[in-house]
């Protein structure tokens, strides 16, 4: 392959994929559950590794070209030789990763906030608050009243 475009096409719907994968994923993590994120994860590495692959070997044509071996020395080679539909696809791609690097950010507040109400049940539960412990290492309630009871007979 001497044209380091001929494979953007390909990049451009691994990256589509990506986005949706990732759009799923804010889905998902606006539900109170989990279910189905160990699958989400696997999937998005997945697609993180084709996009990788896909991207080296774009550098590698590029460093063979005589570019610079990355996005930059793709630009170039773009200027230089790429053609009207080459350019469209390679504007393509930013538009997605743009997208990517969004839902990704946005992502990871939810994730942030879903282990900030994990972290706060778990020390409710393990009696960390400062209010005195709910429960006993029996798992029994360990509040002590010190009033009389009422109307129990």
């Amino acid at each position: 392959m001497s044209n380091p475009a001929s494979s953007l096409p390909q990049e451009q719907a691994s990256l589509a994929r990506l986005v949706d994968k990732l759009r799923q994923e804010q889905s998902l993590l606006s539900e109170t559950t989990a279910e189905g994120m160990t699958d989400m994860i696997s999937e998005k590495a997945t697609i993180v590794a084709e996009m990788t692959t896909l991207a080296g070997n774009r550098h590698r044509v590029l460093a063979e070209l005589g570019y610079a071996d990355d996005e930059s020395g793709m630009q170039q080679w773009m200027n230089e030789r790429g053609t009207d539909a080459d350019k469209d696809v390679w504007a393509a791609l930013f538009e997605l990763a743009q997208d990517a690097r969004e839902l990704n950010r946005i992502n990871g507040i939810l994730i942030g906030k879903k282990l900030s109400i994990n972290q706060s049940a778990l020390t409710v539960l393990q009696g960390k608050t400062g209010t005195g412990s709910f429960y006993g290492p029996d798992g029994q309630n360990s509040i002590k009243s010190s009033g009389r009871r009422l109307g129990v007979v």
